[in-house]
């Protein structure tokens, strides 16, 4: 799942996405993109995999996974974006970790 955000003055203005995968991956991400656009950087950084869960009404217990996805999808994506701006993305963004089904 990667995520590509146009980000104009702090605010996402567009967000575009490519998922391979399920049909819950694919759900998660453009619920995701959906949830953000039109955001603060700050708020897109808010965003959580429950959040996406419950916009979608929920998620097979077997695929919450993928809203995990979406999250890390988003934080990459804006980790990204601060480091082509020259800025350290750790401080802000957080640790990008794997998620553990993805082994």
């Amino acid at each position: 799942m990667k995520m590509y955000l146009k980000i104009d003055k702090g605010i996402i203005t567009d967000v575009k996405f490519k998922t391979f995968g399920c049909g819950a991956a694919v759900a998660t991400s453009s619920m995701a993109t959906e949830l953000i656009k039109g955001k603060s950087i700050d708020d897109a950084l808010k965003l959580t995999n429950k959040a996406v869960v419950e916009a979608l009404d929920g998620l097979p217990a077997v695929k919450l996974h993928c809203s995990v996805l979406a999250e890390q999808a988003i934080k990459a994506a804006l980790s990204d974006y601060y480091t082509r701006q020259g800025i350290d993305p750790l401080p802000i963004v957080g640790d990008i970790s794997e998620c553990e089904h993805c082994h």
